[in-house]
């Protein structure tokens, strides 16, 4: 997972400014693993009876904590608000609100815009801000290709996980069904495609990269059924972005 955020967040680094920075790929990948693991595993964590939990994650997240944080006195102004913003709404996701509220996650039909709008904070957003030169459509479009990505690429999750998620989070395939939650993410991503040629030229490095890249998760995505094998969604749909990033530079 934090690698494909990293994945998504250096093509919008390379579109916004000439040269990559290194460190602030390593900043996003740093806070992504942690975010991810801290989700994951807090409620392990703080159940004391339950003995199933690794210290080795426990370690290498605590380790990308510490580098994160001395990465993030480097950061522009407008860059830490950004990841402090992220990191508020990722506490919200976590824990609840009050001892009679559930979290954001579990709160009916948010958990799907949370995680869009997190990883775009992450993914366009805070690179985009660390640039000194901001252009603003640029920005608005690829916050829009990459969250129509990040909103179909969800959807493999959801159905996977739809026998066993509780029915208070509304997720779009208990709303729409399977087979209408596929034609919905097979019609956002032709949008996409055509949203990304009219921005970017048929032949440009980012359309050439786009398109196989939806074609891949509208596959995956047909492939998705309840109970499937957690590798369609967590292995092969995560790994898009960086086959996504990777055609990118080739091409480029």
């Amino acid at each position: 997972m934090a690698l494909a955020v990293v994945s998504l967040a250096s093509i919008s680094l390379s579109l916004s400014q000439y040269e990559l920075s290194i460190s602030m790929l390593i900043f996003i990948f740093c806070i992504a693993l942690f975010a991810y693991n801290f989700i994951k595993f807090f409620p392990i964590i703080w159940n004391i009876r339950n003995h199933g939990f690794s210290y080795v994650i426990f370690f290498l997240s605590l380790a990308c904590l510490l580098l994160s944080l001395y990465l993030f006195i480097q950061l522009t102004i407008l860059s830490k608000i950004i990841v402090v913003t992220g990191g508020i709404l990722v506490l919200l996701y976590t824990f609840p609100l009050n001892k009679d509220l559930n979290n954001l996650r579990n709160t009916k039909g948010w958990k799907v815009y949370l995680v869009v709008l997190t990883w775009i904070l992450i993914t366009v957003c805070l690179p985009f801000l660390s640039n000194t030169i901001f252009e603003i459509r640029l920005f608005i479009q690829l916050v829009l290709i990459q969250g129509i990505y990040i909103y179909v690429a969800i959807l493999p999750f959801d159905i996977r996980d739809l026998d066993s998620d509780s029915t208070c989070l509304n997720t779009i395939p208990q709303k729409l069904g399977v087979s209408k939650s596929k034609t919905l993410g097979y019609v956002l991503l032709f949008v996409n495609s055509i949203f990304t040629i009219i921005c970017f030229d048929f032949i440009s490095p980012m359309t050439l990269s786009s398109i196989p890249s939806f074609i891949l998760l509208a596959l995956l995505l047909k492939l998705s059924c309840p109970n499937k094998s957690k590798y369609l969604s967590s292995l092969w749909v995560e790994s898009i972005p960086f086959f996504w990033a990777g055609s990118f530079y080739l091409i480029t």
